[in-house]
């Protein structure tokens, strides 16, 4: 669905990406992790024509989409959901959802924005209540539907874990693997909740200083002690509790 060769990108004149080659494979959940400072968002950034792109390809269904403005992307079937400031806060939630289908004629997008909240029921008894008044995940639940809106092939999530209690982090991260298996969406997801996210993803990445340090499978790299270690603080006791719980599931089938 997504690949990416040989990227060099950045803002202005600073180079943030070195090199990344990475792939998200269709309707799978594609994992980006790393420290504080990595380059993950910027990756995103430059997916979207938001970053620059120094040098290197970025190829959509095959189609290179590098240097295509933003809106264009939304056109093909790529949606964005941005880690901060990804609703209207003085608007109310149907607003908000008519505003993410600003492609559609009116009555289609209200249609649509009305099938939103037959995939997330929370936000139907807040349908008429300002974005701005809604708990943090029910936010992120409302910026998820509102990137539905467009009908995506391929969702870029940043982040959207955060300043989020743990239980409601973990509801969204569930949400995220519905649109997996339920909908058949594609995602590739920059995420600090690192073990969760890779609980839920397909293929891994590690990024560090703007370079990819791990490539495989997410569990692969749930089990690479030094690494989970060193750079997503995931403690070893915390990675044997998983293979636990993975040794249980394979000891109940």
């Amino acid at each position: 669905m997504l690949r990416i060769n040989n990227l060099y990108a950045g803002y202005d004149k600073l180079q943030i990406l070195f090199d990344l080659n990475i792939e998200a494979p269709g309707k799978g959940i594609t994992v980006i992790v790393g420290p504080n400072g990595a380059g993950k968002t910027t990756l995103l950034c430059s997916i979207m024509g938001i970053a620059k792109v120094f040098s290197g390809e970025i190829l959509y269904e095959d189609l290179p989409i590098k240097g295509e403005l933003t809106h264009n992307l939304a056109r093909k079937g790529i949606s964005y959901v941005p880690q901060m400031g990804n609703v209207f806060a003085e608007l109310s939630v149907m607003d908000n959802l008519k505003m993410a289908g600003y492609l559609m004629p009116g009555e289609e997008a209200k249609i649509k924005a009305e099938s939103m909240t037959d995939i997330f029921p929370v936000l139907k008894k807040f349908i008429n209540r300002k974005a701005g008044t809604l708990s943090g995940g029910e936010r992120r639940m409302l910026a998820i539907a509102m990137g539905l809106m467009k009908n995506p092939k391929l969702m870029l999530l940043d982040e959207l874990s955060t300043d989020l209690a743990p239980i409601i982090a973990e509801k969204v991260m569930m949400e995220v693997s519905r649109l997996r298996d339920e909908l058949g969406i594609t995602i590739l997801m920059v995420e600090q909740m690192a073990k969760r996210a890779l609980e839920i993803g397909d293929t891994a990445y590690l990024m560090v200083s703007g370079e990819v340090r791990f490539t495989g499978k997410a569990d692969d790299l749930l089990h690479e002690t030094e690494l989970c270690s060193m750079y997503l603080g995931i403690k070893p006791e915390e990675q044997d509790i998983a293979s636990i719980e993975e040794s249980s599931l394979e000891g109940s089938e």
